[in-house]
């Protein structure tokens, strides 16, 4: 595997003249210290979550950043599901434009003709997109800085469940698998996971550590906390980079939420932690906490951004550290939807691989935004225990409540969830709902054989 370079690009915008300015500058920088650059591969994410790209010769993208000339689309790419179909809603005219973030320019040495960029969604005159989920999570860490004086850091747990590719419906576990140890079928997987920690390495993704977990080949690989934009990118190029290698070595990854009853579920948990701009030390709870506490208030509506299908509400259950079944918070519980681990930092454990990571980490900032800006106190905890062994006066004098069951009852929640609407756009809503609400239809409509396939081949 060969060594990528992240270039480092140290500029900073003023307006969107200097911008074009500075990616041009940018981009002469690249070419100029790599010449053998013959094609871009200019990658963008839309609401179904699917990393796409276009693919641009190297010539041709240089003339259109001396031009500041952007790619465009049709609008209704908005509304494009996983499977290329349009979900309704999606307007037959309009364009937008796909801007090139000269800063996430990426290069392996092993494809040294081939740069990755990542894309913003921008309007004809440069103006962010509403709909732009890169843009938006970029604008809510702004709000955040500017307006309260904090900034967050998120670590994303990765856990993997990996089958033999010749295994198409998942339906022949690995039998011999044990929670951080060594078995002999797990050894057998041991070369394509010490290359997947090789691969993290040369694309700079921050790994912290790795180990089995307690699915049939289930592994986990935990990354260091980076600030919201960069955590996600980084996020999503170390699933690819597990994608592409289980394939190389003859398996399958897959982030399905709960590929086998009998066993645990898959998550993506989120850590998250609330800092004071300009201090080393963190803040006192009382600050931090109207973060969190808007979290919790808006959790019943997060779960259509971080559980957005049906499938996902299989991980729901009582006692196997999923997060739970009802809104609730406890310090180091991780029965509970929170398991809060200092003053200022919180693990969020309803979230699956399903979510569009963008989008979901966009909602719960765009709550605790809306916590901080009611100064909201911190219900639902301190829960000790599983919420499920207290009685139903426990939990109403803790404000612990039942969370949603199925994406029904959480598309409900955020349909009728006009703050958080509004902290995230309006139009921005409707859209992510027209499209997960198409998809959830879709799936729903397969028989049960097809949803596995469908659910395994996608996530």
């Amino acid at each position: 595997m060969g060594e990528v370079e992240r270039f480092d690009l140290s500029f900073h915008a003023q307006d969107d003249s200097d911008s074009s300015k500075l990616n041009t500058a940018q981009w002469k920088t690249i070419l100029a210290n790599h010449p053998e650059i013959e094609f871009v591969w200019l990658q963008f994410m839309l609401f179904e979550g699917t990393t796409r790209m276009r693919m641009i010769p190297a010539a041709y993208f240089t003339s259109m950043m001396q031009k500041n000339r952007n790619i465009s689309l049709s609008s209704a790419y908005l509304h494009a599901l996983r499977n290329d179909d349009i979900a309704p809603g999606a307007a037959s005219t309009g364009e937008m434009y796909l801007a090139p973030d000269i800063s996430t320019a990426s290069m392996n040495s092993n494809e040294s003709s081939r740069v990755r960029i990542l894309a913003n969604m921008v309007n004809q005159d440069q103006t962010p997109r509403p709909e732009c989920i890169r843009s938006k999570l970029s604008n809510l860490s702004d709000i955040l800085s500017h307006l309260h004086g904090f900034y967050l850091l998120i670590g994303y747990e990765i856990e993997v469940v990996f089958f033999r590719r010749e295994d198409n419906e998942g339906a022949e576990p690995f039998v011999n698998h044990k929670c951080s140890a060594m078995t002999f079928e797990m050894r057998s997987l041991l070369p394509m996971i010490e290359n997947i920690v090789r691969g993290f390495h040369e694309e700079q993704v921050p790994l912290e550590q790795y180990h089995s977990e307690l699915a049939p080949g289930q592994w986990e690989f935990v990354l260091a906390p980076q600030q919201p934009l960069t955590a996600v990118d980084t996020l999503v190029r170390a699933r690819e980079i597990i994608s592409r290698l289980a394939e190389e070595y003859g398996y399958r990854a897959t982030l399905h939420p709960r590929p086998f009853p009998d066993n645990c579920g898959t998550g993506a948990h989120v850590h998250l932690s609330v800092n004071t701009v300009g201090s080393s030390s963190p803040p006192e709870a009382q600050f931090s906490d109207p973060f969190f506490a808007g979290i919790i208030d808006h959790l019943p509506s997060l779960m259509a951004f971080c559980l957005p299908l049906d499938a996902s509400y299989g991980r729901l259950a009582t006692g196997i550290w999923s997060g739970g079944e009802f809104v609730s918070w406890g310090w180091q519980n991780k029965e509970t939807a929170l398991r809060r681990i200092t003053n200022n930092r919180f693990e969020l454990k309803i979230h699956c691989g399903m979510a569009n990571p963008y989008i979901s980490l966009a909602a719960i900032m765009a709550a605790g935004l809306d916590g901080l800006r009611k100064s909201l106190p911190l219900v639902a905890g301190d829960c000790q225990v599983s919420p499920a062994e207290l009685s139903e006066e426990q939990r109403s004098q803790l404000g612990i409540k039942p969370l949603p069951r199925d994406m029904q009852q959480s598309m409900k929640c955020l349909a009728e969830d006009k703050d958080l609407q509004r902290v995230l756009g309006e139009k921005y809503t409707a859209t992510y709902l027209d499209v997960v609400r198409e998809w959830n239809k879709q799936v729903d409509e397969m028989d049960e054989r097809a949803r596995r396939i469908t659910l395994l081949q996608n996530y």
